[in-house]
């Protein structure tokens, strides 16, 4: 007994040792980013240089200023360049030489604060110059999709842990220093849906200080001011920290579905009081796709108001912003467009760029001193050229970018279907054509011939349509061949569209050679013309996406 209790004990000493011996090799590894180091010009990509040839006006697609809540509107370009424009799509300002990977913050002193490419936390002054910045941990550890100024000046940021592959919070000061932190590790019992296989059971997407509220006046603690508000978007469900005590107060899940952008309306504003949430509907993907925005009592846990439309959805990303008067701008992230509605859904204010648009949000004209001494803008109303409604990217799209498989075909990466006998349901863009991509995979072992036919219908209306009937066989030239299909005849129509295969083979991995490649449908007059450039990313923050999307569970 006593030697069994002595291997033990040695057991855990030696485990002890390891833990300890690996936490100081980490830290020996991680080199804290020195403030000459950021924003290296051989870190930075060039696409500032577009912004003098660009005209972003012909991207407002309909403006009507008589029922819309004039403004400006902070946003990126090409997701990654800060830049601040005018209702009618001018740009007026823009921080060149900053890059973001998906959240800015414009302060009340005009300071920005972006998550940046480089994995840091970075505030710029008006005229880009670096002012501040913080860094994480560890090279485990990186700042995702949110970052405050809070009341008293200090900064709250949002950040996920490598090691345990959850969330946590980091208040800081203007000195660096973490003076108040929160791991969602640690209160992993509040919540019922807590996956603890995940690699990501939280995903949270968004946090929000609490404003002066009713609730707090009429003797309600849990919705003090200074309390935290986040959103976990793979717990499907919105909650309160007590800023104070660190527990979770309040939290709701009823309907909610991958959603995000949680925040309370502050008061003087329509609905003051409630918290307005971006519903996205993610498990609708493959059926009936519909993204909702909500507004809920926090005191009752019913639906106060929301907005759905047929044409209307978003599966990941998006914001929904309370304005002073009682519009809400919405961007819908993955539908390709950020749009106002007034509170009977009307749309004033639509703007669709060449690429998918970030958290774009409504500025005042006196928002900051910098904004409030530039000339105020004359606004024009935009008539649509066509009164047809816009449809969202992603209700005609057959898989979006992370339910899609890259493979190599014929010698090239290609974006595949992962299942190769599949049905759809989509909502068809008018003027729309279809490009469908599919072939044999020459690199699965083959003993000898095979032969993969490839079927596509279509079914609206009770009737079933066959779009293409192609057999290749494996000692065919073009193992890769490409179909365009006009589906004009289905403009506003809700369709099924169906892919098949059937392989015939000499080995059991013969069916695994026919690969369809993710059908595109395009809708011409529904998006401006394209920029012209390709998608420029430096190394440096092509492994960092990599590392997020891999962390954040988007990649396996």
């Amino acid at each position: 007994m006593k030697k069994k209790f002595v291997v033990v004990a040695v057991v855990i000493v030696v485990l002890a040792a390891g833990l300890v011996v690996r936490k100081k090799l980490r830290q020996e590894r991680w080199q804290p980013v020195v403030r000459a180091e950021i924003d290296d010009p051989a870190q930075l990509d060039d696409l500032h240089q577009d912004l003098s040839k660009i005209e972003p006006a012909v991207w407002v697609r309909s403006y009507l200023p008589s029922e819309a809540e004039s403004g400006l509107n902070l946003g990126l370009y090409r997701r990654r360049i800060p830049m601040i424009f005018d209702m009618n799509g001018r740009v007026v300002h823009v921080w060149p030489k900053a890059r973001s990977v998906g959240r800015v913050r414009l302060n009340r002193a005009g300071r920005l604060a972006v998550i940046g490419t480089d994995n840091l936390v970075k505030e710029y002054d008006w005229d880009g110059n670096l002012t501040w910045y913080y860094q994480l941990p560890d090279e485990h550890h990186f700042p995702h999709h949110d970052v405050i100024t809070m009341q008293n000046g200090h900064y709250l940021i949002l950040g996920h842990d490598g090691h345990t592959h959850t969330d946590y919070l980091h208040e800081v000061d203007r000195e660096g220093r973490v003076v108040w932190e929160w791991w969602m590790d640690d209160h992993r019992e509040h919540f019922s849906g807590w996956d603890s296989d995940s690699n990501d059971p939280s995903h949270s997407n968004s946090i929000r200080e609490l404003p002066a509220n009713r609730w707090q006046n009429l003797g309600d603690a849990r919705f003090r001011p200074g309390n935290i508000l986040v959103s976990a978007r793979n717990l499907n469900t919105i909650f309160i920290i007590d800023k104070l005590s660190g527990e979770v107060v309040w939290q709701y899940s009823a309907d909610l579905d991958h959603q995000h952008e949680a925040a309370m309306v502050v008061e003087g504003r329509f609905g003051e009081g409630l918290i307005t949430v971006f519903n996205n509907g993610l498990k609708d993907l493959y059926g009936y796709r519909r993204s909702r925005i909500q507004a809920i009592d926090p005191t009752t846990k019913k639906v106060a108001w929301e907005y759905a439309s047929e044409y209307f959805f978003s599966p990941i990303g998006g914001t929904a912003q309370s304005l002073p008067g009682e519009n809400i701008l919405i961007t819908s992230s993955h539908g390709g467009r950020v749009f106002e509605i007034t509170p009977q859904g009307r749309i004033v204010w639509e703007w669709v760029p060449p690429f998918k648009p970030m958290r774009v949000e409504r500025l005042s004209y006196d928002h900051c001193p910098q904004l409030e001494e530039l000339v105020r803008p004359v606004e024009s109303a935009i008539k649509p050229q066509e009164e047809r409604p816009y449809v969202d990217i992603d209700l005609y799209s057959y898989a979006i970018p992370e339910h899609h498989v890259t493979r190599k075909v014929a010698g090239r990466n290609r974006k595949t279907v992962p299942d190769g006998n599949s049905c759809r349901e989509l909502l068809i863009p008018p003027d729309a054509t279809m490009r469908a991509p599919f072939g044999i995979d020459e690199s699965v072992p083959q003993d000898g011939w095979s032969q993969a036919r490839f079927r596509m219908t279509l079914e609206f209306d009770g009737r079933r349509e066959t779009l293409i009937d192609q057999t290749i066989e494996s000692g065919d030239e073009k193992l890769w061949l490409v179909r365009k299909v006009p589906l004009e005849q289905y403009a506003y129509e809700r369709v099924e569209l169906c892919i098949s295969t059937e392989v015939d083979g000499k080995t059991k991995d013969s069916e695994l050679s026919a690969v369809w490649g993710n059908p595109n449908i395009e809708a011409t007059t529904m998006r401006p013309p394209s920029l012209g450039t390709k998608h420029r990313m430096t190394e440096q923050e092509r492994k960092l996406r990599e590392q997020q999307l891999k962390a954040l569970g988007y990649v396996n």
